[in-house]
């Protein structure tokens, strides 16, 4: 992963923090899974909840959002919007994102990279995402894991962390990078792991 560790942090950026829901246009997106693509974003999951009153919309049940060849999966995403007043009709009206939470069997997937963890949270203040449980990063044949990795997305600034510490413990942070050979870049392959 090494120099294209920034790529990955800006794309996982990206994904997550693009699943956001504009409640004041019920259902729309509002950002881009893929920054570099103005294909429409398909979200599908088995069931919907939008609570107007609390600016939260809840996708349940394999939520699935996609644009283009990226896709983010989660058992669970929900979008927590910052409260803006009261819009015309008595009822609250909702801003901007203030934090996306995908829990439950998290995967983001591109055709170069993939990512999967138990949890992963996006705080616009922070500017942060933070994925949590069993994290694993794959880029060609690049690999790193830990148990938490937090994304610094203006930045682009990674830090993976594991619960095990001290020198010859099994579970520690690790990461496993191959050279680049014959002209390719580092990590990359003629067919991207699968998750």
């Amino acid at each position: 992963m090494g120099a294209s560790a920034g790529t990955l942090c800006a794309t996982i950026a990206a994904v997550v923090a693009a699943t956001a829901i504009s409640l004041g246009a019920p259902m729309s997106a509002k950002a881009q899974l893929d920054t570099r693509s103005n294909a429409p974003i398909d979200i599908t999951a088995d069931e919907a909840e939008v609570i107007q009153s609390k600016c939260l919309a809840i996708w349940r049940g394999s939520a699935e959002a996609i644009q283009g060849d990226s896709r983010l999966r989660a058992d669970t995403i929900t979008v927590y919007s910052h409260p803006k007043g009261v819009g015309d009709n008595g009822q609250p009206a909702c801003g901007g994102t203030d934090r996306v939470l995908a829990d439950g069997n998290v995967y983001y997937v591109t055709p170069q990279q993939h990512v999967r963890g138990d949890k992963a949270v996006y705080t616009a203040a922070d500017d942060e995402i933070v994925m949590t449980g069993d994290v694993i990063a794959v880029q060609g044949n690049d690999v790193a894991r830990g148990d938490r990795m937090t994304i610094k997305v203006s930045t682009k600034e990674i830090k993976m962390e594991s619960n095990i510490t001290g020198a010859g413990k099994s579970g520690r942070v690790r990461g496993v990078f191959y050279p680049a050979q014959n002209g390719q870049t580092p990590g990359s392959t003629s067919a991207p792991a699968k998750p």
